[in-house]
């Protein structure tokens, strides 16, 4: 039935659904990242992510763009803090304790270890 009103130009809307449309679960990087200490810094899950990555010791933008999932020119802003938001996360710093999963996995700068999240488990690079 609804494929028959999708075709006579009725709701289309159920054809193109997301899973996250539907109730399903959404992908942990999709959704905005908040601080757990300071709740009022909320930035994406990937310019959090790319932090992370800066302060594990990573400094080569195409290495944080492509690990995180993000262009060199979002990651050059980043780094430069452009953002007031970005700019209380770096000043925050990324608590111990929190992890983000990465888009491609990196080598760790401190202990050579291949890594899918951030920071290091091996070495504990924060």
């Amino acid at each position: 039935m609804l494929d028959d009103e999708a075709r006579q130009g009725g709701c289309a809307c159920a054809l193109s659904e997301t899973p996250a449309a539907r109730g399903g679960k959404r992908e942990r990087r999709s959704r905005p990242w908040r601080h757990p200490l300071k709740r009022h810094i909320e930035v994406p899950y990937r310019v959090a992510a790319a932090i992370a990555v800066m302060e594990m010791g990573v400094s080569e933008y195409s290495t944080i763009a492509h690990a995180v999932g993000l262009t060199l020119e979002e990651v050059e802003r980043v780094d430069m803090v452009e953002d007031a938001a970005v700019r209380q996360l770096a000043l925050a710093r990324i608590p111990e304790g929190e992890w983000f999963k990465l888009a491609h996995r990196i080598r760790c700068p401190k202990c050579q270890a291949t890594v899918g999240v951030v920071p290091c488990v091996a070495c504990r690079s924060y």
